[in-house]
């Protein structure tokens, strides 16, 4: 048995039979020929759902990485697909290119990213799958496919959101687009006003979000908007180093831990203190001072202080409204927490398994610090997600299985059609897997 595996949160861990690490395409097609089941595929653990929980073969792609080339005409560049989206925006920056849209994280390989239906935010922007033009799959046989809208086209729609279920992904065509600067501004906002200006900031922005403390009045709202303005270069820290806010955000979650009672005045001072995160200031002529940066450095953020998380996509049109409820529910359950909701929109596309198939949506994640347990405060939230007709992110935590599945997605019933053609025997799937689908 070889050394534990573990996710970024440390709740998921495996203890694989075999660890492979390929580093072409060709070896990945010959791990997938002999690999004990089940084969589950690891990226850099960003992800708090079970996906990479295996007792067989554990693969690991970080061989596979960086740009293999890129296509000025039509914007479009070939991803090996280990590669990590921090990686690839500088990549891409060289050869003028920036993906169209990312999250605030950046650790993930495109791969998983993709996988998984990760997103920003932007009313009128997309998943980073809704950007995937094509991709090269390895199936359980060892055959390599190509995937695109004209080449195996239903393996297209069913693996642009598949989460390592119909094979490993070796290489990923993306839609880009010219490098761009973005201007960063925010602040705090009562949350009555940013709930009720919520659809006119998602228009009038590119994009818009907020963190909201439920035992605190204000949001926290943030905006990116595109600029001519000079960008700035962003120092990034390294890994595990963490900045003033990280050191105070780590200090307030060890206190409200071992004294619950501090949590509402803990989220208080937070949402106060963390108010004036995005003002750049006045300078000396009394301009006021915006953060700009190239766009694959304004959209990360340092994230230092480990969680778990869960977060659904609801319709765009009911989720001011869930995200009351799911405050009020909040302060009044009892179990302790202390991290804010996170509140974003997402434009509809057309992976069948994409939480957004079809539905412009607001997605709401709930965090709890990976010291305290999440199921009891999770269980209460998921109630009211899917009396709003959410679809859960497939990276975080939920409990849904087949059946609501069936339910949620229209084309449920032709990806497991794509699924057991491509994989017969089921050696890409693990246990929470086999509940997902059905097999168990």
């Amino acid at each position: 048995m070889t050394d534990v595996w573990s996710n970024w949160s440390g709740w998921v861990k495996a203890w694989p039979k075999a660890l492979a690490a390929p580093a072409t395409e060709e070896e990945v097609a010959g791990v997938l020929k002999t690999a004990v089941a089940p084969v589950r595929v690891a990226g850099r653990g960003h992800s708090f759902t079970p996906l990479v929980e295996s007792d067989g073969t554990l693969v690991t792609i970080w061989g596979l990485t960086g740009v293999i080339d890129h296509d000025e005409t039509t914007q479009t560049a070939r991803i090996k697909a280990g590669t990590t989206i921090r990686d690839l925006g500088p990549e891409l920056f060289e050869r003028g290119l920036a993906l169209i849209n990312q999250g605030d994280i950046d650790r993930q390989a495109i791969a998983g990213a993709v996988g998984t239906g990760t997103h920003g935010t932007g009313g009128a922007l997309g998943s980073i799958s809704s950007a995937v033009t094509g991709f090269r799959l390895a199936t359980a046989n060892g055959d390599i496919l190509n995937c695109n809208a004209n080449e195996n086209t239903d393996v297209f729609d069913a693996g642009r959101v598949s989460f390592g279920s119909l094979g490993v992904m070796t290489e990923i065509t993306m839609k880009c687009r010219p490098v761009y600067a973005l201007e960063e501004e925010g602040g705090r906002m009562p949350l009555d006003e940013a709930l009720a200006k919520a659809e006119e900031f998602r228009d009038s922005n590119r994009h818009f979000e907020f963190f909201w403390f439920p035992f605190a009045s204000d949001a926290l709202v943030k905006f990116l908007r595109e600029t001519e303005e000079e960008a700035r270069p962003r120092r990034r820290k390294p890994d595990g180093e963490m900045s003033a806010g990280d050191k105070t955000m780590l200090r307030a979650c060890e206190v409200s831990r071992h004294l619950p009672f501090l949590r509402g005045p803990l989220q208080k001072f937070l949402t106060s203190a963390s108010g004036s995160r995005y003002a750049g200031g006045v300078s000396d002529d009394g301009e006021k001072k915006t953060k700009v940066r190239w766009s694959h450095d304004a959209f990360p953020s340092d994230r230092n202080v480990r969680f778990n998380e869960m977060e659904y996509a609801v319709p765009a049109e009911r989720g001011p409204d869930c995200i009351r409820e799911v405050g009020a529910y909040m302060r009044g359950c009892g179990v302790n927490f202390l991290f804010p909701l996170e509140f974003r929109y997402v434009a509809a596309d057309d992976a069948w398994l994409s939480p957004f198939y079809q539905r412009d949506s607001v997605t709401i994640s709930v965090h709890q610090y990976h010291k305290q347990p999440y199921k009891e405060l999770f269980a209460g939230v998921e109630a009211i997600f899917r009396r709003y007709e959410g679809r859960p992110h497939w990276g975080k935590l939920h409990t849904l299985g087949e059946e609501d599945f069936k339910t949620l997605y229209p084309r449920w019933g032709d990806f497991q059609q794509v699924r057991r053609r491509l994989d017969p025997s089921g050696k890409f799937l693990n246990a929470p897997l086999k509940r997902i689908f059905g097999e168990v």
